[in-house]
Order: C-alpha cells, then sequence, then structure tokens
C-alpha cells in the first residue's frame, strides 16, 4: 500500500493506493471540541445530513440517485474522540474501472453533498426533515428505559464523571432536544464548518492526481482548527470508594454495569498493556471473568469488558439475576484482584498476545480497517503496523500487573429487574 497526503485549501487529503479492492472507501472526518451543548445537536445533525441534501429533497430522489450510480453504501455519525467530537462520513463505492468512467467522481460529489451542501430553507434546515427526525430521536430517548443495555450503560455515564463537565441527564437531554429549533442546529452545522479540523481519506485502486482534482473542486471548506490536537482525556478525579448505585425495573434481567478508572498510564501502557489487561480480564471466552463469572458460577448470561483507551477507563457488563449481584460484583473484584497478583496463567497471557498480532494481520483484508487504522496513526498518534506488532512483544506479565494496580472500580451502576 502507498500512503499519500496532500495539503488542500482548509483541510488534508489522505489518498491510500491499493489494487486489493474492486471498490473505493471513502470517509470524511470533521473533528472539533467536545463540549457538554454538543449532546443536544449531534444525534440530531447526523439525522438530518442524512435525509437530505440541496440536490434531492427526500429519500426517493436520494434512491433514485443512488441507482444511477450503482448504489454506494453510506453512513453519517458523530462519534466520540476523546476530547473530540467527530462528524463522520463512511462510503464505499465500485470503482470506476468495474463500472464506467466518471462514476468515481459522481459518487464522490453526491457523498460529499450530504455534507457541505444540506438542504437550507430561510436560515434553516428543512422544517419538515426536522421535525420528522426530532419526533424520532425523542421516541428513542423517551423509550430508553425499554432497553435495558443502552438504559444501564447511560445511566453509568450520568454517574461516573469521565469528562470535564457533567453529562446531561436523561431528562435533561430530552427537555434540551424538544427545545431545540432548526435555525439553532443551523447553527451549530456552521459552528463546525468554521471551525473544525477536515481531512478526507480515499483508499482504493485509484489515481491520485485525478482523486486531487476531483476533490479540489469539489469541496470548499475553511475550517481553521488545530490540528495538533491532543484527544487524550486523563482521569482526574476518583472515588475512594466505588458509588455504588441500584436503580429497579420491570425486567426480568438485571443489566451490570461497572465504570473503571486507571491512573497514571504510561503511552506505551495505554497502546498495549492496556489491551492485554481488558482481553484478559473480559475479553474472550477464554477470560477470567467468563471462566470465573459465567462457566464455573453460572451467575451471568453474558459478561466482557470494554476498554476507553482515550479517556484511560474500561466498562464491565454482565446480564445476571438481581439476587446475585453481591456475588457477582465479589467475584470480579476477585480475579481483577487476582491479575494484580499475578495469578493467571501463562497461556493465556500469550494467547491474548496472539489474538492481536492476528488483528494485525487482518487489518489490510478491509478497507474500512485499513482507513480507521491510518485515522488513528494521524488523529491519535498511534503506531503503524510493524511497529505495533514490534511493540506488542515487549509487553511482559509482569507489565500487566503493574498496570492492574493503576486499576481503580469507580462506579457500580445495577439495573435491578424482578425476579421470576
Amino acid at each position: 500500500m502507498e500512503y499519500l497526503d496532500y495539503d488542500m485549501d482548509g483541510y488534508k487529503l489522505h489518498v491510500i493506493k491499493t489494487n486489493r479492492f474492486k471498490t473505493v472507501f471513502y470517509s470524511v472526518n470533521i473533528r472539533f471540541k467536545d463540549e457538554k451543548e454538543n449532546e443536544r445537536y449531534t444525534s440530531m445533525l447526523s439525522r438530518i445530513l442524512l435525509h437530505t441534501s440541496k440536490k434531492y429533497d427526500s429519500l426517493k430522489e436520494i434512491n433514485i440517485a443512488c441507482a444511477n450510480i450503482y448504489d454506494p453504501s453510506y453512513n453519517i455519525k458523530i462519534l466520540e474522540s476523546g476530547s473530540q467530537d467527530v462528524l463522520s462520513l463512511t462510503a464505499s463505492f465500485a470503482n470506476e474501472k468495474y463500472t464506467e468512467k466518471g462514476m468515481n467522481e459522481q459518487n464522490i460529489k453526491f457523498l460529499s453533498d450530504f455534507l457541505f451542501n444540506p438542504k437550507v430553507v430561510d436560515g434553516g434546515f428543512d422544517s419538515d426533515v426536522f421535525e420528522n427526525q426530532k419526533a424520532k430521536l425523542l421516541e428513542y430517548y423517551k423509550s430508553l428505559k425499554d432497553m435495558p443495555r443502552n438504559y444501564a450503560e447511560s445511566r453509568l455515564s450520568e454517574e461516573m464523571q469521565i469528562k470535564g463537565y457533567q453529562i446531561f441527564k436523561l431528562d435533561e437531554l430530552i427537555r434540551s432536544i424538544t427545545s431545540l429549533t432548526r435555525y439553532d442546529l443551523y447553527d451549530f452545522y456552521k459552528k463546525i464548518m468554521n471551525e473544525g479540523i477536515l481531512d478526507v481519506f480515499v483508499c482504493g485502486d485509484v489515481d491520485e492526481k485525478e482523486v486531487y482534482d476531483i476533490l479540489k473542486k469539489t469541496i470548499i471548506f475553511k475550517g481553521h482548527g488545530n490540528r495538533n490536537i491532543n484527544h487524550l482525556v486523563k482521569q482526574k478525579n476518583f472515588n475512594l470508594k466505588p458509588n455504588v448505585v441500584i436503580e429497579s425495573s420491570l425486567n426480568t434481567q438485571s443489566n451490570l454495569v461497572i465504570g473503571v478508572k486507571f491512573s497514571s498510564l504510561s503511552d506505551f501502557e495505554r497502546k498495549y498493556v492496556f489491551v492485554l489487561y481488558s482481553w484478559i480480564l473480559g475479553g474472550g471466552m477464554n477470560s477470567l471473568l467468563n471462566q470465573t463469572v459465567r462457566e464455573k458460577n453460572s451467575l451471568c448470561y453474558y459478561i466482557y469488558a470494554i476498554r476507553q483507551t482515550l479517556f484511560e477507563t474500561m466498562r464491565i457488563y454482565a446480564g445476571i439475576n438481581g439476587e446475585d449481584f453481591e456475588k457477582t460484583y465479589n467475584l470480579i473484584q476477585n480475579e481483577m484482584n487476582n491479575i494484580e497478583k499475578g495469578n493467571f496463567a501463562d497461556e493465556l497471557f500469550e494467547g491474548v498476545k496472539e489474538i492481536y498480532y492476528n488483528s494485525l494481520v487482518k487489518i489490510e483484508d478491509s478497507q474500512s480497517d485499513v482507513v480507521s487504522n491510518y485515522i488513528s496513526e494521524l488523529f491519535l498518534g498511534n503506531d503503524n503496523i510493524s511497529k505495533r506488532h514490534e511493540e506488542m512483544s515487549k509487553v511482559t506479565k509482569e507489565d500487566v500487573i503493574a498496570l492492574a494496580k493503576k486499576a481503580h472500580i469507580d462506579t457500580v451502576y445495577l439495573l435491578k429487574g424482578e425476579i421470576e
């Protein structure tokens, strides 16, 4: 693969040349500062941009246009990336080498219009689309309690402060979105376009000069954000004693989410040791939590750990019976202590390392993974694939033990269901 970077007017273009795929992967990312008020806008904005553009008034017109350019697949989301939020368009379309000349340009123009040429009426987003998507979003939030896993995760976020501000509580968020106008949302959109940092990625068997020329006349962007921004959010507040929150639910199953914070991680620990720690604890069928809590004690329907690297935090999820909370929680604490004491098999340690090496090999089998990996290098300072393999080989069992001593259970949230 060949990686080529270009300075455009107000943004950067990154072309990844490879002949391994018959499709072109197109990714547009606009980074902007994560702030509390963003939450009332972000879910709405991605919905609005996905459903209209200046050229196409309706989903019917959009679908007809898609059919004429061989049906590209695409999505628009606003993602959390530590201290930054990212307005992201990702798309895949058939390379014109396998369709007809000019299709690459038509696809890029069609897709870019969703972000850069939205439908605006009298200084605000289209009223019909806005009200329709607002109603759907409010319906989702108002019914969140009917989705136990999502609700439990949302409640943990409220209780566990990992950002530099206190996030909206669910009722506050619903009230805030209810009062949101199409003019408010358009003002937020303009702020992103004026202050954001834009990077465009094109991956496939393409002519880089042709791509450069297409983007030069397709995207006009005047953002002026600081490209050297650090996405990492260090944790500053730690509960000396875990904050345990138990809330009743009408569901039969109970949903347990445990938030863990880590203190003073080095770059090496965060990039490599943290990966192994989370996988050893709760990363698969052979993990300590799955073997102890699920297999040996039959206390849960599922259990796993997910790390939030850019916040230096981790979450442990489990589906349990409410009456088994104390026993489950104690076993989770025991297994975290076992890692701290080095009480885990060498075979498990080497096994998760092998999983990591295999994941590196698979990156180049997927265009989206290739682009995501390159984004992580550019935005987050991650190492390239060969360097990652080299650095992971240096991680020792003692490194995992040392990191385990920096883990602090901060918040425990249980959505306790009724017992049958």
